[in-house]
């Protein structure tokens, strides 16, 4: 392996374990053997103890934030220790008691320190560029549009038109929207053609569901047939043809999926404000809650990102369907109000 490769392996490894510490120091006092255990871990190097310091720093800055909003960006770090006491009979440092939400992973750090808070209440500020419609978490919306094509947009969802003479486009910048496209008739001769990514999805028909996911694009269709081609330049020939209550998914790593069955009334509950998972990785399920949340769910441990979940939660209860599959699935979770929450 290349050194530097392993460097940084390396260090991604002792990210994660001060992350770990932070929570566990952060939540019910520690038995003689974890205390002991922790004392060896952070004397094991400088990296550990700066590692361990770190994310204590970050996280105090963090939470911060709730009562002063704003970006908070890398310089704004202390360097300094945050106040620590000893740990009894052990001579290890010991941040003081915090709520639960003071601990947190080393994902969530990076993803607060990275986007800045005003991303988790307002969504990209790329996107918002860019888009001519979009929603907010936890909204949703139906756009006509000139032709009398009909967007349906989920939470978190935003699209930009590209209508030219030769089609009528539309981009999913990100999110999930239920098209009822309208058919080519009398003086309407464009196609009608979806943009996710590296492919596009063209209604051959009239009733169909894009949904961008965390590293694929699905397309479902509800009614009549559509056209899925993948564009990029390793997989340019690939297409299918879907028919109704068929899926397939694409993405420019694994090329275009196996046409698969897919409940019509699955893909599309969110238009019902329900979220219906059969089986469904962790991580899948975290991303799709997470578009109706002006917060941020994140795993801590990825080991638990492909377990798998099943149930119908509503989108008006997200608070409940958390507690549900963290219940079900014997994890635990814990939060820096309204910002992170942390499986771990």
């Amino acid at each position: 392996m290349d050194r530097s490769v392993e460097h940084r392996d390396d260090k991604e490894q002792i990210e994660a374990e001060a992350a770990e510490w932070v929570i566990r120091l952060g939540g019910d006092p520690l038995d003689a053997q974890a205390r002991a255990s922790f004392q060896r871990w952070h004397s094991q190097s400088v990296s550990h103890a700066e590692a361990f310091e770190f994310a204590q720093n970050t996280w105090a800055e963090l939470a911060g934030l709730r009562e002063a909003p704003g970006s908070l960006s890398p310089d704004r770090v202390s360097s300094k220790p945050g106040p620590q006491r000893l740990l009894a009979g052990t001579g290890m440092p010991h941040t003081p008691r915090r709520p639960i939400w003071w601990g947190a992973g080393m994902a969530a750090i990076c993803l607060a320190t990275a986007i800045g808070v005003s991303s988790f209440w307002y969504g990209s500020p790329i996107t918002m560029m860019v888009a001519d419609y979009r929603t907010l978490p936890g909204e949703q919306r139906s756009v006509t549009l000139s032709d009398g094509s009909v967007v349906d947009l989920s939470s978190a969802s935003a699209i930009a038109l590209h209508f030219s003479d030769r089609e009528r486009r539309v981009e999913l910048l990100e999110g999930a929207a239920y098209f009822t496209a309208a058919p080519k008739a009398g003086g309407e001769s464009r196609p009608f053609v979806v943009e996710g990514a590296q492919g596009t999805a063209t209604a051959l028909g009239t009733q169909f569901v894009v949904d961008r996911l965390s590293d694929a694009v699905e397309v479902t269709v509800i009614e009549h047939e559509v056209r899925v081609n993948l564009n990029d330049a390793e997989h340019q020939s690939a297409s299918a043809v879907l028919s109704p209550g068929q899926s397939v998914q694409y993405s420019a790593r694994t090329g275009l999926g196996k046409v698969q069955e897919k409940d019509v009334e699955l893909a599309a509950a969110w238009r019902q404000g329900k979220l219906i998972f059969d089986r469904v990785p962790l991580a899948d399920v975290v991303a799709e809650l997470n578009r109706y949340r002006r917060g941020r769910i994140v795993i801590g441990n990825p080991t638990l990102a492909g377990r798998t979940v099943s149930g119908v939660f509503s989108t008006r209860d997200l608070d409940r369907a958390l507690a549900t599959i963290t219940q079900e699935l014997g994890i635990r979770s814990a939060s820096v109000p309204p910002l992170v929450t942390l499986l771990y």
